[in-house]
């Protein structure tokens, strides 16, 4: 079925804690001013019937509503069926079934009826004071406007989630916030949408909730990445566009890759473990010697080029930064190839030169006491791979990683890893992605479970919001310091980093970390291991330990 486009509205407003009466008709004259505006998808915050931050769970049980016949759902029922549209709303619910209190989501279509039900999954601090964790997985139906998948404000912060409902189909995402901090919107929500090529229509709260200062960001992204419409923060409004499903169909990247089909879900495994089978489990209880636990990464932003194509001048840049002190280093990929993407001949050619560069990076590792990530092409039984050989500080092999997502330029060529290795050192324990690896959420995620501390990026990027958009979500959903070393030749040059396991101060990556083109450029920063091993965003709240693996299913078949 051909699929037509249609507008959509983001809510931003503020419910009143306990007063059915106002949100109701507040919500009412949204609906009415987005019917007049061709909207046929509305969507409002979270929480909207009640309010968010109650006294105690007796009091948002007081509060709470049933989906069947609260006061709240019957209104916006009652709208959606007199103004024929679909209405998407957060609400508190009472399951009188199973005597629970849920954040939950809800959509009624054109009818009046209920097209959707969903509850939070990743709850905050507060909600777990007196909502259930949720119970209806990660649905995603079918309408005349196209697929929708539904999700709750912190529910973007696991890339699970809305993985498994891009790969249900879904077109559409719409997200029921309460967004505390800017970056939530600025940031994760153009990456989510970026990396899954969908829409997302996120409606969030603007103003003051008792201790809450909810900032706004109710917005219209593309599956591109793009914003198309945005409320102002600490404003009352809507977010009005025209949205076309069939974009969402276009999961391409680079020239000739995809975002979804490329995918290695037979490597997946261990994000469908229950997380007592993962090895980051009890990481964090495990005591640290403070004097031992702070580390110095560096990412070089050095390789070779057609002008110099000695790969004596990447490995002088690398005796330089650890003559410096940096202890783990990493060059960007293919660092010893003049080019950012090696034809079948090139490869061969760099795979013959890596014994003796391997040789070379030993020696450096060894007399300075560091470790060395060296992106290379190796041979083996007649194969090449993209590999990044970790050089330990006594001279010594530590490991290897081999690329596991490959180009459509690699594949003629190369062979794909099938591994997520994470190296335990005295540095802390390490894994890396390579290039295009960093385009799936799945790959750092895996390193994440498999209890990383650092994750190494030797990259060659070539779209401005593979750094942008992915690089800090990376780091900080899995809770690990993130060292991108980038080349400057490729089409996306520049702008090697370390971003540490919490982020930036700033969401905008590029004041937070501002791009630097130069050849030869070290980006060095001390990571302490603690803060990598506490893998919580916010108290109660832990990126791994919180996850619902029994629901990603999707994430794992074939």
């Amino acid at each position: 079925m051909t699929k037509r486009r249609f507008r959509a509205a983001a809510v931003q407003t503020l419910a009143r804690l306990g007063d059915y009466d106002h949100n109701i008709k507040l919500a009412t004259q949204y609906v009415e001013d987005a019917v007049r505006q061709g909207a046929e998808l509305i969507v409002f915050p979270e929480c909207m019937d009640t309010g968010y931050l109650f006294d105690s769970a007796e009091h948002a049980r007081e509060l709470a509503e049933t989906v069947t016949d609260g006061p709240f759902v019957t209104a916006l029922s009652a709208l959606a069926a007199k103004h024929g549209v679909y209405i998407a709303s957060g609400i508190t619910e009472w399951d009188p079934e199973k005597k629970k209190i849920f954040n939950s989501g809800v959509m009624f279509d054109r009818k009046g009826g209920l097209a959707c039900h969903y509850h939070k999954q990743f709850l905050a601090t507060h909600d777990q004071n007196w909502f259930e964790f949720g119970e209806r997985g990660c649905p995603v139906v079918d309408t005349d406007l196209g697929r929708i998948g539904l999700l709750i404000c912190f529910d973007g912060r696991i890339p699970e989630i809305f993985r498994s409902m891009t790969l249900q189909g879904a077109e559409i995402i719409v997200d029921m916030a309460n967004f505390f901090s800017m970056d939530q919107a600025d940031m994760w929500g153009p990456a989510r949408a970026y990396e899954n090529g969908v829409w997302l229509v996120a409606a969030t709260k603007a103003g003051y909730e008792r201790s809450i200062y909810y900032p706004g960001g109710s917005m219209i992204v593309d599956p591109k990445g793009r914003v198309v419409s945005k409320v102002p923060y600490d404003t009352h409004g809507m977010a009005v566009a025209d949205v076309d499903p069939e974009m969402a169909g276009d999961k391409s990247i680079y020239a000739a890759d995809d975002k979804i089909a490329g995918r290695r879900p037979e490597t997946y495994g261990a994000l469908a473990l229950p997380y007592e089978q993962t090895p980051v489990c009890g990481l964090a209880d495990q005591p640290l010697v403070p004097s031992k636990s702070v580390t110095k990464v560096a990412a070089v932003q050095m390789h070779c080029t057609r002008g110099a194509a000695d790969p004596e001048v990447v490995l002088e840049m690398i005796d330089h930064t650890a003559k410096l002190g940096a202890k783990v280093i990493t060059a960007p990929e293919y660092a010893f190839s003049p080019t950012w993407a090696p034809s079948a001949s090139e490869a061969k050619e760099q795979a013959r030169a890596t014994p003796a560069i391997l040789e070379k990076v030993s020696a450096i590792a060894s007399r300075y006491g560091c470790l060395i990530a060296a992106p290379v092409i190796e041979e083996d039984a007649g194969k090449l791979f993209v590999s990044t050989v970790l050089i330990g500080p006594d001279g010594g092999r530590v490991g290897s990683y081999r690329k596991t997502h490959l180009t459509a330029e690699e594949r003629a060529w190369a062979t794909a890893g099938d591994a997520y290795p994470v190296f335990d050192t005295q540095f802390g324990r390490i894994g890396v992605m390579s290039g295009f690896d960093g385009v799936f959420p799945e790959t750092s995620r895996c390193l994440g479970v498999g209890g990383a501390d650092i994750v190494l990026w030797p990259a060659a990027l070539r779209e401005p919001y593979e750094r942008e958009l992915l690089a800090v979500p990376r780091a900080e959903d899995n809770r690990v310091a993130l060292v991108l070393a980038n080349r400057v030749d490729s089409p996306y040059p520049g702008g090697s980093m370390v971003v540490p396991p919490t982020g930036f101060p700033m969401w905008d990556i590029n004041v937070a970390a501002p791009r630097s083109l130069q050849l030869g450029a070290v980006m060095p920063r001390h990571v302490d291991l603690a803060v990598c091993r506490q893998k919580m965003m916010i108290p109660k709240v832990d990126m791994f330990a919180n996850r619902m693996p029994e629901t990603y299913a999707p994430l794992v078949a074939a």
